[in-house]
């Protein structure tokens, strides 16, 4: 309450201030103190006007028309009446480190520049999924059809090139979308994006059946970089679209870059991360990321369940051997030779070896699913004191990071229920 009143205060002396009326004082405002704050006026993203007052044994209503005066007298604010409408203000106490900006006429906490929410409901989160929905189907190229990889707010840009395995992750997520919602417009858009992941695909006898990791439309080049998670993740979307139209088209795809993974894949089972032309000659990334051995162990398993080709399977029980070979070693708790111990990595090694439990279901596969699974709960924040971080892992920075790691905790609750665990 007492943020949507003081926010409520601010815009009603903004409102005064250009009609020349006089200011009604609250009297749940009328608290004296020692304050200092800080008004700002944010008009279509920019900032407008900024506005302070300090003052020792006085009332905050009045601290309050000082600051918000301030910062409408600002020199070089150009906003008048009409643009007071479509403003938003945001209220600092640096002080208290107490912040709250306006929205729909509300106060609404602020810890870091993010508005905090205190409370989750169902209809908030499918007011997310319908965003997130909208954003990326305006992420597609409308020419080529494939999916940019990241959106520029400030310069209002996607950049200059389509990513493959975007495009891949990003049609499988709106194909499970379509599941829930329904929405014809995922259906209708399949076929062209489908285009798209199959064009991407090289039938360069050096790289035949791997998928370029981007294109840069404007010179209409492919990139000749080939990283195997990129292949294991569009063998994700292309198993699923096969299965959905029984278009054998994305089958005989998938089965083209299973059979390029297994000539990724070293005598000890783990996988060379890319292959990349580069001056003149291929070069080879030699590092072991979990990350992408895991990706491919998923998608080879997924491959075999569903061709039943043996190379298939041999070459994922290589890396689920590497896996649990490393997790006896180590524990759970994994890095590798890009990231120090993490979440995220530890992660892929669950979710890799739950698909390849679900064609070889030795119980010592079970066990080392269900004893990281675990491990991962336990490394789940929950201090509710902090609520910038409540519910996000260890070391996983990013809500990418963390949305993956709550998908991975999914589908470790529909494993626990199919196993009859409660």
């Amino acid at each position: 309450r007492f943020r949507n009143l003081t926010i409520q205060f601010v815009r009603a002396v903004a409102e005064n201030y250009f009609d020349g009326q006089p200011t009604q004082y609250p009297e749940e405002l009328e608290i004296r103190g020692n304050w200092e704050l800080y008004i700002t006026i944010y008009h279509q993203g920019d900032i407008k006007g900024e506005g302070e007052w300090k003052g020792k044994d006085e009332v905050l209503s009045l601290v309050l028309e000082e600051a918000t005066r301030n910062a409408l007298e600002e020199r070089g604010q150009s906003l008048d009446k009409e643009d007071i409408k479509d403003v938003r203000f945001l209220v600092s106490f640096p002080d208290q480190e107490f912040s709250f900006i306006e929205y729909n006429g509300e106060g609404k906490e602020l810890i870091e520049n993010l508005v905090i929410i205190r409370s989750l409901d169902k209809e908030l989160i499918l007011q997310k999924i319908e965003q997130g929905k909208e954003f990326l189907l305006r992420a597609v190229h409308e020419d080529e059809h494939g999916f940019y990889k990241k959106y520029d707010t400030l310069n209002d840009d996607f950049g200059n090139r389509l990513h493959t395995v975007y495009s891949a992750s990003i049609i499988y997520t709106l194909l499970k979308i379509y599941d829930f919602d329904k929405d014809e417009r995922i259906l209708e858009g399949v076929p062209d994006w489908g285009d798209f992941l199959l064009s991407m695909q090289s039938k360069d006898e050096e790289t035949y059946g791997a998928f370029h990791y981007s294109y840069y439309f404007k010179s209409r080049e492919k990139e000749p970089r080939f990283v195997v998670g990129t292949t294991a993740l569009s063998i994700f979307t292309l198993l699923d679209l096969y299965n959905r139209t029984s278009d054998s088209k994305y089958l005989e795809s998938a089965k083209s870059g299973g059979n390029w993974l297994t000539t990724m894949q070293e005598p000890d089972g783990w996988m060379k991360a890319y292959k990349e032309y580069e001056n003149g000659k291929w070069v080879y990334g030699e590092k072991k990321s979990l990350l992408y051995n895991g990706q491919v162990l998923s998608a080879l398993s997924r491959l075999y369940k569903v061709t039943g080709e043996k190379r298939y399977y041999d070459a994922a029980e290589k890396i689920a051997r590497c896996f649990t070979e490393k997790v006896e070693k180590e524990g759970c708790y994994l890095g590798d030779d890009y990231r120090s111990k993490n979440s995220i990595s530890s992660a892929w090694v669950v979710m890799s070896l739950l698909d390849f439990f679900k064609v070889n279901q030795d119980e010592y596969y079970k066990d080392i699913i269900l004893d990281c699974s675990s491990e991962l709960l336990e490394r789940q924040k929950q201090d509710m004191d902090e609520p910038l971080y409540y519910g996000t892992w260890d070391r996983a920075y990013s809500t990418s990071g963390n949305g993956w790691l709550a998908e991975v905790m999914m589908e470790m609750y529909k494993f626990c229920q199919e196993q009859n665990m409660g």
